[in-house]
């Protein structure tokens, strides 16, 4: 299913699961190695629509819930049926039906990222095991984020800034990999959508991308806005959402949709062309945003989309997925062009120009490379996710024993679904994941010498990140005192440099606003050293400015 569902785990008893070194061995090593298709796929000819159906939505089911099982099975599991739906048609190549072409798009990216995608794969109804089922799962994710982030929202773009600011308060902002990432660019975390979901930390660039998924996901249309670099390439600036004939900015570094002039709601590119106020307003500390009005009538569109989405199968399973399983799968490139081209501005009859963004493609050829850097940062981030635990059993099955989970991954994934209460939210997942120091000891013991201090490092890790997440999770119930503590005292005071103090200090600002300690607010905004410092400025001087009153 992905480089962690590949590792493989072992258990040890008393709440300790071990194998450590071999577990923290394989994450340093992991790259995406996607799980073997199955020995057979067996082709069921001239089934009823109904048990077509069924076939589907149980693989969908499998990947909604994949912390209840062993991911290598469940893919394969996943893959056989995909595979059975796709042969079983009932009434004759369905997927002929579906009208797809390639998108004239494909053809904008430079050549070597063309080659991620050939037209012969594009086409293709029979399911690719290297990435299909992945995809598959992370667009299942990010639809169950979009159904929570938005919350109540009906207007687009009350939905839009609900999901940005889920995306800037969930992804602990990081430099990288760039946002004009390219074949000589430097960079180490080249991770995929899932992988940034379950990391929780991004640099603008996966901001950008995850966020437009989300959009995506919400049924609306987002676009990368870019310019036009100095030989003549497009440079990636910040995503737009396109509503009502007009596209809304949205700033990943500064952590903020871009203000209009008079510092109200969410300005768009033509308001940013017609005064230059709205982009002179990000000037912060005597340096200037990077670009001005002038720029605004020059922009290109870059699409986001991968090669999955892009193909025909997945155009053919997004069309048969009805009710709770529904999730979008495909991206008609050239329509969304359109949309957003005719929400720019211009100062000439030339077209804007419109390509595919280069930014997941780049991902997948790094990737493909199987670059060791790469699989070091993945093992920091995530080989913490491998660790497995046994949950006690409690009512009336208390005596059958407990049942072993991996707690981090299991609140992630009940995170991003929006279950965070009861014995299986959340809360109880990441408490679960947060040992006493004299627990931790205890593990640590069990283990040869020569693995404890590893061991050790990725016990009080996983401790460090479900603090974090346990404040994320509670500001999101708007239990603004709990998730203070945990920021605060739990994570930024135990760990005043460590992983997450930055993005801890920003959350926790939140919690002391929504309390009405203003000042207390504005003093962590002003510490902000973050890739994001320049949003904090311009927050906390708007806070001064409006919240706190003037003294004489």
């Amino acid at each position: 299913m992905g480089e962690i569902g590949m590792i493989m785990r072992k258990a040890l008893k008393q709440r300790l699961f071990a194998a450590f070194a071999s577990c923290l061995l394989l994450a340093a090593g992991c790259q995406e190695q996607p799980p073997a298709p199955p020995a057979q796929v067996r082709i069921v000819p001239q089934i009823s629509r109904e048990v077509r159906g069924k076939l589907l939505d149980g693989a969908m089911a499998v990947l909604g819930r994949l912390e209840q099982y062993e991911e290598a099975s469940a893919s394969a599991q996943v893959f056989d049926r995909l595979n059975q739906w796709i042969h079983a048609d009932p009434v004759g190549d369905e997927a002929a039906s579906v009208g797809w072409q390639i998108d004239p798009l494909v053809e904008t990216l430079p050549a070597e990222l063309q080659e991620l995608c050939p037209a012969e794969q594009l086409g293709s109804a029979v399911f690719d095991v290297a990435h299909d089922v992945t995809a598959l799962r992370d667009c299942r994710w990010l639809a169950d984020i979009a159904k929570t982030a938005r919350g109540e929202a009906l207007d687009d773009l009350d939905i839009a800034v609900a999901l940005f600011r889920w995306t800037v308060r969930s992804l602990a902002i990081e430099s990288d990999p760039p946002l004009a990432a390219g074949p000589s660019s430097s960079g180490q975390r080249w991770f995929q959508r899932g992988e940034i979901l379950l990391a929780g930390r991004g640099s603008p660039a996966q901001r950008s991308w995850i966020f437009l998924e989300l959009v995506r996901q919400a049924g609306l249309k987002g676009v990368m806005l870019a310019t036009a670099d100095s030989a003549g390439g497009l440079r990636p600036w910040i995503p737009a959402v396109i509503s009502g004939g007009e596209a809304y900015l949205f700033e990943p570094t500064y952590g903020m949709p871009i203000p209009r002039a008079d510092g109200s709601g969410v300005a768009t590119a033509r308001e940013a062309a017609a005064n230059p106020a709205v982009l002179d307003q990000l000037d912060v500390d005597g340096r200037d945003y990077p670009l001005s009005a002038s720029d605004m009538l020059d922009l290109a569109v870059l699409v986001c989309a991968d090669p999955e989405s892009l193909s025909r199968r997945m155009a053919l399973v997004e069309r048969s997925l009805l009710g709770g399983s529904s999730v979008r799968l495909a991206v008609d490139a050239t329509a969304v062009a359109e949309a957003a081209v005719n929400a720019l501005p211009r100062q000439t009859d030339q077209t804007p120009q419109r390509a595919i963004w280069s930014f997941p493609f780049e991902v997948r050829r790094r990737r493909s490379a199987a670059n060791p850097e790469t699989a070091r940062a993945i093992a920091r981030e995530l080989g913490v996710m491998t660790v497995a635990l046994e949950q006690a059993a409690t009512g009336p099955d208390r005596r059958s024993g407990g049942r072993i989970i991996r707690p981090l991954y299991a609140g992630r994934l009940r995170e991003f679904r929006g279950e965070f209460t009861g014995p299986e939210g959340a809360k109880k997942a990441y408490l679960m994941a947060r040992p006493t120091t004299k627990m931790i000891g205890e593990m640590v013991q069990r283990v040869p010498e020569p693995q404890r201090e590893p061991v050790r490092r990725l016990y009080e890790q996983m401790k460090e990140d479900a603090t974090y997440w346990l404040g994320l999770v509670t500001l999101a119930e708007q239990d603004y005192a709990t998730a203070s503590d945990y920021l605060g005292r739990m994570t930024l005071e135990a760990s005043p440099d460590g992983r997450w103090a930055a993005a801890a200090r920003l959350t926790l600002a939140e919690a002391k606003l929504a309390l009405g300690e203003t000042e207390e607010a504005i003093a962590l905004l002003r510490q902000d050293r973050s890739p994001q410092r320049f949003g904090s400025r311009i927050r906390a001087d708007e806070l001064e400015a409006t919240v706190i009153a003037p003294t004489e």
